[in-house]
Parts: structure tokens; C-alpha cells; sequence
């Protein structure tokens, strides 16, 4: 070639720069840069020279995409393409950087001999593309003025409507125009916020627009109801609620897809209809919840009720800015989405200046091409043994950071390489398993061991046929034999590499595992004491109602006879006493997987999985009976304690929790009106019959 051609590298890792120069430098001239401003002024300095710029995205001092927006308004260099070589993988980064004008995304790691291809045909696009741009400019400029024209004709139309729908609604004319400033600032900040609300600025223009037709339904709403100063009726309120449908079908009707996109359409159809739905499923019209509710109609919801509280209207005078927000937060006018509430919170400050003056347009913000070149490394003739050289340096120090890295974390770092089956740890896998730091045969090694719970193998297995290129992440927890000898849980975190080739194949596993035994004990214990009763030690009522599922065959609802008389005369402490003898005596009659619970002052349940045999309850039932002849008051030596028992059958009597308790609740009062310290089976054509008299002679109160 008759010039030599120049590549810029962009990267702030040196290692990173020195392996994309020892590809290209016996091709093309090298120039490089450690970070966006130093970029910046090599690309002005050598902008006649640059055949291509290879652009890091995440950098010190200025990261790739400021560099991108630094150059979109400079003419010169818009025969340069730009290629970014990044790890940051997601799809908004891609977005944002084809938004910008990059020519390709190569995602690291890569393959070499491919990136090297992508170049070449980058900048031989870039040469066809610079000849066809000078035959393109007259349409350019002609489809430039017919867009304005549409544009132009749009904001009228949407400025008719949504005059029309105040005046409609006898508000100002300022309502929609701070419904549009509240709405472009909460979608600012959520943008700046949550990278899966990342909008481009021609989206925010566009929900924007959309939002002031939010309301446009209620020009079809009667005054009668619109304009009510007082309380509306539910009728009324039904009548109200109506504006979201109707306003859809006047969208509709509109065809507003031709005046400007089908994207705009969308926007303003699902603002209207669903401006009103709740974060928590309580809205209209649709009882949407949550992530159903697309994001544009929730920063609408939200700007609509912020700005309805902070002006005046029909039926209430206006609230301050701050007594507005804390009504929000607090929840007095619906559930939002948290992630949007964290943003309104910290946009308060510039929804205040709304609310009392018009927004301000911000700068652009722009800075000088002018920045300070950090360090510049021209092209140079050094031969393939240095580069080779620095190259390797260079791995070497990666390999000890990582090392050194990995020991203070504290983790348990892995790296299995696939083609050889070799596993390997970080030192401390030594000290807390006992075990050789590399493991050869690995899978074989895993499958046979004791070292992992056994039923927690299926779960590796499961995890990692789940991993692809695009989806190379899992975490999961298992059960490891510790050097204690126990097994404690562990929290894996495991990353697939794939090959950068058309094989997609998998070449390492790496990951970490991190002990969480300790909390995974707390919150069983946390859990357990949420679940217990704590005067007995059985399950309380809320966990009785969550576990009894499955193959329940009888419920026994037991019930202390006269037990506020035990209370009048000796007490609530050895009322307490009393209780705790019986839910001991209760827990030991019982097998371990049935369900054994206080569910309120005096009254117990058990629930007997599998077990319906109507002679075998009876004896049960006596036996409780006889269980409570034996409980003692403290200082009291004659048996004061009798109790009563009413049985139903699952599923004839009651197929779940609420209608099994309910008959056993009935034969339990069938027991007590015959004369109570007696057990009784639930008998739906005739209450009391059924019951057995069991020991003493019963009494002839009613029930207590």
C-alpha cells in the first residue's frame, strides 16, 4: 500500500492495548491511549492519518461513550469508524454505542484471526460508505424537512387535544405542561438510576408527548361527575374510572401512528389505559400489578397524582411540595414501584422549582476537545520479541493480582478447565476442607466423593447444563464436607468462557464459593421462632394453617374444659402451666410427621397425615382424654383438668384447612354440649351424634 494505515487503541489496561498491537502492528501503524481525554487528542493530532479508532467503554478519567458523544458533532471525523472492544456486554451498552455511531461491538474475550476480519471490512465499508454519503445528502436534507413538517403537525394536534381535555376538566391551562416537566424528570432520573430504564433522549421526548394525552378519555365524561366538587358516588366513581377505556378507543380512532411512529402509539395507548393501574394490583382498569404495568405508564400514575396533589382542584385546595412527597412515600395515595419512588425522592428537588416556576433547560454540558494528554506511544518499528515481551510481562502481573486478590476476599476461588478436567482452588480450599488445592479426574472425582451431600449433586448437574453463551452465569447453594467433618452450605457462583468461534464451546468454569452455614442456620432459626408458639413450643396458628397440606386423614380440635375457671381461681401463671403440661403431652402422643399446634387461648389441633381409621382415632381420642387427667395445677394436689375433643375426617367432612378446622370445631361443641371431658365425630346430618363418654362424668356448663 501506498500509506500506511493507523489504528488507535483505546484502552486504560496495558495488557489489553499490548495483545490488540501485537495483532495489528506488522499491518497497520499503532497509536494508543489510556483513557477518553487522551483519546480525544490523539484523534485531532492524527485525524488525517486514523483509518480506524478501537474504543474501550469502561475507563478512568473519560469512558468510551462520552468519547462517542464528544465526536458526534465533529464533521471531520465522521470518516473515522469506530469499533468498541469491551467486557461490558449488555444489551444497553451495545444500544447506546450503536446510537452513537460505532461501526461494531466485539465483545472480550475475542478471538483474534475474527477481530482482525471485522476491521478489514469495517474500514473498507467506511471507504464505499464516504462515496455514496455525497449522493445522499440532497434526499438527506429533503427527508429532513418533510420530518420537521411531521413533527410539526403532530405537537399541534397533540397540543389540540390536550387543551381541549383541560378546558374539559376546568383546569389551567399549566396542568398539562407540568405533567410534561414532571414526567421528562423522573424519567431523567431513572434513566441515570436503573441501567433497565436506560431511555435515549428520543424516547423521553417521545413518552413525554405522550403523557399529555394521558386524560384525553375525559372529554367523553359527563360534567355532572367531572366537575363534582364533593365525593363522587361508586356509580359515579365507576363512570369516572371509565376515562382510561375511552380514551383508548379516541387513540384509536386517531390513527396517531401516522403522525408520527407506531412507537409514539404505543406510548400514548398504554399511558391512557394504564396511568391508573397499582403497583400492588389495586388500580384500574385492568388490576395490572407490578413489572406488568409498563414503566412510562408508572412515571405518568406518578406525575399525574404528584401534580394533582400540589394544585388546586374542584374538590381539594392545593398541598405544599413537601407535605406532597411525604404522602406519597407514605402511601396514602397508592402503591408505586420502589425503584421509581427512590427517583421521585431524589428528583424532589427539581419537581419543587416545577411546581413553583416554569423548568429551566439545562446546559449541554459540553467540554473542550482541549483535555490533557496523559502519555502517547506513537507508531513504532520495534520487532515481534519486544511486543512478545511486554505481553507477557504483562499476563504474569495479571496472574499475581488475581492471586492476591482471591486470598484477602477471604472466597474460595475455582477454575476448572474443560479439556483437561482439572480443578483447581485457591489455597485457603486447604485449610477449610483439608483437601490438595488441584483435583485431577475432577468429574469423576465429584461424582464419587463424599465430599459433596449426595442429594445435592443433581443440583451441579441441573446448573450447569442450564449455562449457553448468552446466559454464562449461575449461583446456586449445596451442602460440603467441611474439615469438621459436617456438612455446612455453601453459595457457588459459577461463570462459563466460551470460545470466541463459531464451536461456542465452554473452556472454563470459574467461580467462587462463599461459606453461608451461619446465616443459613439464623434464618432457619428465625423462621422456626416466627412459626412457634412460644408458651408451648408447637407450631402457632398462621404456621398450623400453612402446613397443613397433603394426605391429612382426621383433624382433633381440643379444647380445655372450664379453663377461664382455672384462671379466675388459681391464676393465669399456672393457667400458663397448665397449657405448657398439655402441648408437652400432646407433642409426645404424636407421631414426627404429624401436625401438632396451639391455635388459640386453650384450643389445640393436630392434624394425622395418611391416618383415617375411625377405631384407631376413637383410641387416640381417649387417650388425649386420659392425658388430660393427668395434668396437675401447681399446689394443687387433686387432677382439676379435663378436656374435650371434636374429630373430623379429610377430605369427606373437609377437604382443606379452613372447612376440615370448621367440622372439627363443630363436633367439638357436640362433645361439649353433652357434657364436656368426651370426644365427639363430626356428623354433618346430626351434630351430636357420634360422641363417646370417656373416664369421669361429664359437667353441665356450656362451653368456656
Amino acid at each position: 500500500m501506498a500509506k500506511q494505515k493507523t489504528i488507535l487503541i483505546v484502552d486504560d489496561v496495558e495488557l489489553n492495548r499490548a495483545i490488540l498491537c501485537e495483532l495489528f502492528q506488522h499491518t497497520y501503524a499503532i497509536l494508543e491511549a489510556e483513557n477518553g481525554e487522551e483519546a480525544l487528542r490523539v484523534i485531532k493530532q492524527h485525524q488525517e492519518e486514523l483509518s480506524i479508532v478501537l474504543l474501550d467503554v469502561v475507563m478512568p478519567v473519560m469512558d468510551g461513550i462520552e468519547v462517542l458523544r464528544r465526536l458526534q458533532g465533529n464533521a471531520a471525523l465522521e470518516r473515522i469508524p469506530v469499533i468498541l472492544i469491551t467486557a461490558e456486554s449488555s444489551e444497553s451498552t451495545a444500544l447506546k454505542g450503536y446510537n452513537l455511531g460505532v461501526a461494531d461491538i466485539v465483545n472480550k474475550p475475542f478471538n483474534p484471526e475474527i477481530v482482525s476480519r471485522r476491521v478489514e471490512n469495517v474500514m473498507e465499508l467506511y471507504e464505499h460508505k464516504r462515496h455514496l454519503e455525497s449522493k445522499l445528502q440532497e434526499q438527506y436534507a429533503a427527508l429532513e424537512e418533510q420530518a420537521k413538517k411531521l413533527a410539526r403537525t403532530s405537537a399541534f394536534v397533540i397540543d389540540t387535544l390536550s387543551t381541549v381535555v383541560e378546558f374539559r376538566n376546568g383546569e389551567s391551562g399549566s396542568h398539562i405542561r407540568r405533567i410534561r416537566q414532571i414526567t421528562r424528570v423522573l424519567l431523567e432520573a431513572l434513566s441515570a438510576q436503573y441501567e433497565e430504564y436506560r431511555f435515549t433522549d428520543a424516547q423521553i421526548s417521545l413518552i413525554t408527548d405522550a403523557s399529555a394525552l394521558h386524560d384525553i378519555g375525559k372529554i367523553a365524561i359527563p360534567d355532572s361527575v367531572l366537575l363534582k366538587p364533593g365525593k363522587l358516588t361508586e356509580k359515579e366513581f365507576e363512570v369516572m374510572k371509565s376515562h382510561t377505556i375511552k380514551g383508548c378507543e379516541i387513540l384509536q380512532r386517531l390513527d396517531l401512528g401516522h403522525l408520527q411512529n407506531d412507537e409514539f402509539y404505543q406510548y400514548c395507548y398504554e399511558i391512557c389505559r394504564h396511568h391508573h393501574e397499582r403497583w400492588d394490583g389495586r388500580g384500574y382498569p385492568d388490576g395490572l400489578q407490578g413489572s406488568e404495568i409498563t414503566i412510562w405508564a408508572q412515571v405518568v400514575s406518578l406525575a399525574d397524582v404528584y401534580e394533582a396533589l400540589t394544585n388546586e382542584r374542584v374538590y381539594k385546595p392545593p398541598y405544599t411540595h413537601s407535605s406532597a412527597v411525604s404522602m406519597i412515600l407514605n402511601g396514602e395515595c397508592g402503591s408505586f414501584n420502589p425503584q421509581l419512588l427512590d427517583c421521585f425522592l431524589q428528583a424532589s428537588d427539581k419537581l419543587r422549582e416545577i411546581t413553583v416556576v416554569p423548568a429551566r433547560s439545562a446546559g449541554d454540558g459540553s467540554v473542550s476537545l482541549e483535555s490533557e494528554l496523559v502519555s502517547q506511544q506513537p507508531p513504532t518499528p520495534s520487532g515481534p520479541a519486544t511486543l512478545t515481551e511486554r505481553t507477557l510481562r504483562l499476563l504474569e502481573l495479571e496472574r499475581e493480582k488475581y492471586h492476591v486478590l482471591a486470598e484477602l476476599s477471604g472466597e474460595i476461588t475455582f477454575d476448572y478447565d474443560v479439556s483437561t478436567d482439572v480443578l483447581q482452588f485457591s489455597e485457603k480450599f486447604v485449610s477449610v476442607f483439608n483437601e490438595s488445592f488441584r483435583m485431577m479426574h475432577a468429574r469423576e472425582t465429584l461424582c464419587n466423593s463424599t465430599m459433596i451431600y449426595e442429594a445435592d449433586k443433581k443440583i451441579i448437574e441441573e446448573k450447569l447444563a442450564q449455562l449457553t453463551p448468552a446466559d454464562n452465569v449461575r449461583k446456586f447453594e449445596l451442602r460440603i464436607k467441611t474439615n469438621t467433618g459436617e456438612y455446612e452450605w455453601f453459595e457457588i457462583w459459577i461463570n462459563g468462557i466460551y470460545m470466541a468461534d463459531e464451536s461456542d464451546s465452554c473452556s472454563n468454569l470459574i467461580g467462587k464459593l462463599t461459606n453461608v452455614n451461619e446465616t443459613k442456620l439464623e434464618n432457619a432459626r428465625l423462621r422456626r421462632r416466627a412459626e412457634t408458639d412460644p408458651l408451648t413450643g408447637l407450631y402457632n396458628r398462621s404456621a398450623v394453617k400453612r402446613m397443613a397440606e397433603g394426605e391429612v386423614g382426621a383433624v382433633f380440635f381440643i379444647d380445655v374444659d372450664n379453663f377461664k375457671g382455672i384462671n379466675d381461681r388459681f391464676g393465669h401463671a399456672n393457667g400458663d402451666r397448665v397449657l405448657q403440661q398439655i402441648g408437652s403431652g400432646l407433642k409426645a402422643m404424636f407421631r414426627h410427621d404429624d401436625l401438632v399446634g396451639r391455635i388459640g387461648g386453650d384450643e389445640f389441633a393436630v392434624f394425622l397425615h395418611g391416618q383415617n381409621d375411625r377405631s384407631l382415632l376413637e383410641r387416640k381420642a381417649q387417650d388425649i382424654c386420659r392425658m388430660f387427667q393427668e395434668v396437675r395445677i401447681p399446689e394443687v394436689r387433686a387432677a382439676s383438668v379435663s378436656g374435650s375433643v371434636g374429630i373430623a375426617l379429610c377430605p369427606e367432612d373437609g377437604a382443606d384447612y379452613d372447612a376440615a378446622i370448621d367440622c372439627a370445631d363443630q363436633a367439638l361443641y357436640s362433645a361439649k354440649n353433652a357434657g364436656k371431658n368426651r370426644y365427639a365425630f363430626y356428623d354433618r346430618n346430626a351434630k351430636t351424634a357420634g360422641f363417646r363418654t370417656v373416664l369421669s362424668e361429664p359437667d353441665s356448663d356450656k362451653r368456656e
